[in-house]
């Protein structure tokens, strides 16, 4: 996947929790990038102990989501800003994804 579909997906994501908010705040997004700070107070989620296999758990951390029937594991990298920079799906046909 592409950072700039990456961008425009969590950008998608954020505006779509910020127009179902109650009480609606700005957010302002540098850079059209999703960061953990954002993230962590704008969409419920839950912290995974562990990635999926293919990300490395000394470089990145993940979270996961549950909507539209699928699990998303939103992957953050541990930097500084701790942007976001992969999101992978999983069909619940099986349950929860186990890694």
């Amino acid at each position: 996947m592409k950072l700039s579909f990456l961008r425009a997906l969590s950008l998608t994501a954020l505006c779509g929790v910020a127009a179902a908010a109650s009480h609606a705040e700005t957010v302002k997004v540098a850079d059209g990038r999703m960061t953990y700070e954002v993230f962590e107070h704008a969409i419920e989620h839950v912290d995974l102990a562990i990635c999926p296999a293919e990300f490395d758990m000394d470089k990145m951390f993940c979270r996961m989501t549950l909507a539209d029937d699928r699990a998303h594991v939103f992957v953050f990298a541990h930097d500084a800003e701790q942007p976001l920079i992969a999101i992978k799906s999983y069909e619940l046909d099986d349950g929860l994804p186990q890694f």
